[in-house]
């Protein structure tokens, strides 16, 4: 059995920034020896993340990357237990590691389960368990690509946006992060019209029928309501019909026009992620 000395301890501790005598332990259980102590470690704080497998985690963070290009990025949901720990630097660098593996893939929608079990990844999600001890799980996960990219992340980091434009904006105005912005906060359904599921178009117009039958309005009358409402919603649940909501920036403008004064022709992609939504 080998003489588990002070420094041995404070070497692993500085590894790992575990407590000293869990340091102590992963060096007696493994005869002194540093690498095998650091894995030996890492087994246990598997297990411990499978006895909190089935713990709720409510809580958690939203975690962007874009490549230095502003070319090719990746969002997505990291959940925990608690707030402390969503608000935790290590959870928060946690979430952005995981949102640059997904920017570093070829899939649009990769599958968390298997970013999660990335060897690379695995090892860092179960070093940071080790040092916050609550259940986390890996949520949505989206790349996007595109000749333009911004993103925003919430103040309190439950909720973020990542988009891609057609063309770098040619203005003085933050254009890419304000649309973000604008679309956490309008929450639109789809980017333009083609992109409206036709479940939601078809309740509209039959809404909008029903109404107007039952007060009796004229065929064509009926006909010109239904076409009305239908513009309505667009403009309320469409991305690029939608007035931009920092109106003191942009006046009372389209975000389509606002888009169009900058050089900028269509939103390419978009992705807004809410942790729990």
């Amino acid at each position: 059995m080998a003489n588990i000395t002070a420094q041995m301890v404070k070497d692993l501790r500085e590894k790992t920034d575990l407590p000293m005598m869990e340091c102590k332990q992963a060096l007696t259980e493994c005869d002194g020896d540093l690498n095998k102590a650091m894995d030996w470690l890492r087994m246990k704080h598997k297990g411990k993340l499978e006895e909190r497998a089935d713990r709720a985690t409510g809580e958690g963070r939203i975690g962007v990357y874009i490549d230095n290009a502003k070319k090719t990025g990746g969002i997505i949901e990291l959940q925990c237990e608690t707030a402390p720990v969503a608000k935790n630097e290590l959870f928060i660098d946690l979430a952005d590691a995981f949102a640059k593996k997904v920017a570093q893939g070829s899939e649009a929608s990769p599958d968390p389960e298997t970013i999660r079990k990335n060897l690379e990844m695995d090892a860092l999600f179960t070093n940071v368990f080790g040092k916050l001890r609550e259940a986390m799980n890996l949520g949505t996960c989206r790349r996007v690509e595109g000749a333009h990219l911004a993103s925003y992340v919430h103040h309190d980091g439950k909720s973020g946006v990542l988009l891609a434009l057609d063309a770098e904006p040619q203005s003085d105005m933050n254009i890419g992060g304000d649309l973000c912005m604008h679309s956490l906060f309008t929450q639109p359904i789809a980017i333009d019209r083609t992109g409206v599921p036709a479940d939601q178009l078809e309740t509209v117009r039959k809404q909008a029928k029903e109404l107007a039958i039952a007060e009796g309005k004229p065929e064509n009358i009926t006909e010109k309501i239904v076409a009305g409402k239908v513009n309505a919603f667009y403009s309320e649940r469409v991305l690029m019909e939608q007035l931009h909501v920092k109106s003191d920036d942009y006046g009372k403008a389209k975000i389509a026009d606002v888009l169009k004064n900058a050089s900028v022709n269509a939103v390419t992609d978009l992705v807004v992620l809410k942790v729990g939504g």
